[in-house]
Parts: structure tokens; sequence; C-alpha cells
């Protein structure tokens, strides 16, 4: 399977393919040092490709890794519904007009988010793919992840379609007190290598 993908890539991504395997080649010593990823410029098939890579050897590592994969729209609703749609529905409980069923989404919707925050913010190593945010809480919900990953130094891959002066730009547009964009990067310049 590796093989095929490497044949089939540009000479950018065999590059990138070779560095990766390289990685994956020392991994233990590279999760004990929360060492990962920051992959730009991977949209489409190159995503694809590169996400793949990185699944198959994480499952290929033996013994088993606490790993998590995440797309970014799992990732983005994730972040809608504990930013946004549970602040709001909370209050309702109270409301003497609301039912046993409003109760039981509520406590559903909890236990999923808490259950991807934890994975996200505890995994031995977390790939979130196709990072691109479009709105101020998910922009807040990655960097608390990336904020709790960096202070626990666990391993974190980003993978983006985006430049990094793209990123950076859709992530200063969405944060009023721009500070999210140089805490993202720096924490994960410091950790991680980074693709172009």
């Amino acid at each position: 399977m590796a093989d095929s993908m490497f044949e089939q890539a540009s000479i950018q991504d065999r590059d990138l393919l070779l560095r990766l395997s390289l990685y994956f080649d020392s991994f233990d010593q590279k999760l004990r040092q929360g060492q990962g990823w920051f992959i730009f410029n991977a949209d489409g098939g190159r995503g694809r490709r590169i996400s793949k890579f990185i699944e198959h050897r994480l499952d290929d590592h033996q013994p088993g890794v606490h790993s998590f994969v995440i797309h970014w729209r799992d990732f983005a609703l994730s972040a809608y519904v504990n930013e946004v749609g549970l602040p709001q529905l909370e209050p309702r409980l109270t409301d003497p007009d609301a039912g046993p069923k409003l109760s039981k989404e509520v406590a559903f919707a909890k236990q999923v988010t808490a259950d991807i925050w934890d994975r996200c913010s505890s995994a031995e190593i977390l790939m979130l793919v196709g990072l691109k945010p479009s709105h101020q809480h998910e922009v807040e919900f990655l960097d608390r992840a990336i904020e709790e990953r960096y202070r626990h130094r666990l391993a974190t891959i980003l993978v983006t379609p985006e430049t990094p002066k793209e990123l950076e730009a859709e992530v200063d547009s969405l944060d009023p007190t721009h500070v999210y964009w140089d805490r993202l990067f720096t924490r994960m310049y410091e950790t991680s290598l980074v693709a172009l």
C-alpha cells in the first residue's frame, strides 16, 4: 500500500512521505518527545494520500498507540455543539415547559462532545485532517485543544489544505483578540516538523 502511494505521488509528496516514514521508524521516541507534524497545502488528493499514509502507519505500529484521527467537519461540529449549541440549550432545561426529550438530547450532546474532547485532549497522538476554520467557536475550541496537548507534550498532526498565510488570515479574521494564530503556530512550531 505504502509503495503504491509513493509511486503515485509528486516529487514534493515523495519527499514528505519519506520524511513521514523516517518519523514513524522512530515513532516511540517521537511520541515521548511529543513531536508531531504541521502539514500545509494538503487539499484534495494530496490530503487524502497523506492522511491515509499516516493512518496506515498508525495501524501498523505495535504495540498499539492511543491515537485519534478526526476530520475537520467532525471537529467543527463538536466545537459548535460545545461552544454554541449547549450554552443555548442548557438554560432552557430549567423552563417548566421543558420536557424529558430536551433533557435527553442535551445529555446525549454533552456525552458526545465530552468524548470527543477527551480524545482530542488526551490521545497519545491526534491527527486533525482538513483544518479550515470558518467560525470563531472553531478557532477557540482548536486553541484549547492545542494548548492542552502542548501542556502535556502530546504529539499532534495538523493537516490543512491552506498555505500558512491563508490559514493565518482565516484564523485572524475569526479572532477579535488576534492571539490564537500566534499561539497555534508557536505551539506547533516548537513541537512539530513542518511540511509545505
